[in-house]
C-alpha cells in the first residue's frame, strides 16, 4: 500500500483538528470478503464518510469539514506536521452510534444509504468473530428492512446486496427470486455463495472464498 497525502480538517461541532489519512495505492491481497459487502483489505483500508470526532465524539461527514491543510504523507520534520500536533484520527462509529445518527434524520437518500449499509455492517461485526450464530436484534431487523427500498434493483450489485439482507431477514423466497435472476459473469461466485447458504436456510452472515 502506498499512502496518499494527509489531510487535516477541522471538525464543525468543537473546532479541533482531525486527521484525515488517505490511500494512493492499494490492493487486496490477504483482504477478507463478506456476504454482506464488507471487505476487510489490510493494504486497501476503508476510509469512512460518516466518521466520529476524536475530540468531542460528534458524527460528522468528513469530507464536509473544513480543510485546514493537506500534509505530504510521510510528515517531514517542522512545518505543517509539529504545527498540528493536537491533531488526532477520526473513529469508525458504533452499531449504536450509527442507529442513533439514522433516528435524528438523514437528508439525503444517498446518505441514509450509506449510513443504513454501515449499520447493517456494524451489527454484523460480532458475527464475523469466530463465526457466532445469534439472531438479529429488533434494532438490526428494522434497519436492514429499511435499507431495502434505498437498492436500486436495476444495479446488479445492488441486486445482490439486497438478496443477502432477505437471506439474512429468514425471507428466503425472496432472495431466491433475486438470485436467479441473471447476474454479470464477475458476480458468479458469490451469487453461488450466497444463493448456496440461502438454499441451506443459513440467515447468518458468512466469509466467501473465492479461491
Amino acid at each position: 500500500m502506498k499512502p496518499g497525502p494527509t489531510i487535516i480538517r477541522k471538525c464543525s461541532a468543537c473546532g479541533k483538528h482531525i486527521l484525515e489519512y488517505t490511500v494512493g495505492s492499494g490492493n487486496t491481497f490477504g483482504a477478507r470478503f463478506w456476504t454482506d459487502g464488507k471487505r476487510d483489505a489490510p493494504m486497501l483500508p476503508d476510509q469512512p464518510w460518516l466518521v466520529k470526532c476524536p475530540h468531542c465524539s460528534t458524527l460528522v461527514w468528513i469530507d464536509e469539514q473544513k480543510q485546514v491543510v493537506e500534509i505530504d504523507p510521510w510528515w517531514p520534520v517542522g512545518g505543517d506536521a509539529d504545527r498540528f500536533k493536537d491533531a488526532r484520527s477520526a473513529t469508525e462509529p458504533t452499531f449504536t452510534e450509527y442507529n442513533a445518527f439514522l433516528s435524528a434524520g438523514v437528508k439525503t437518500r444517498k446518505k441514509e444509504r450509506y449510513v443504513r449499509l454501515r449499520t447493517w455492517w456494524a451489527g454484523n461485526d460480532d458475527r464475523r468473530k469466530g463465526g457466532q450464530i445469534k439472531p438479529m436484534t429488533d434494532a438490526e431487523t428494522a434497519n436492514l428492512r429499511a435499507l431495502l427500498p434505498l437498492l436500486k434493483g436495476k444495479n446488479r450489485n445492488d441486486r445482490l446486496m439486497k438478496a443477502e439482507a432477505f437471506r439474512e431477514l429468514g425471507m428466503f423466497e425472496d432472495a431466491e427470486a433475486l438470485l436467479s435472476s441473471r447476474f454479470e459473469e464477475g458476480l458468479m461466485k458469490a451469487v453461488e455463495i450466497i444463493r448456496s447458504l440461502n438454499q441451506s436456510r443459513s440467515s447468518t452472515v458468512a466469509e466467501m472464498n473465492f479461491r
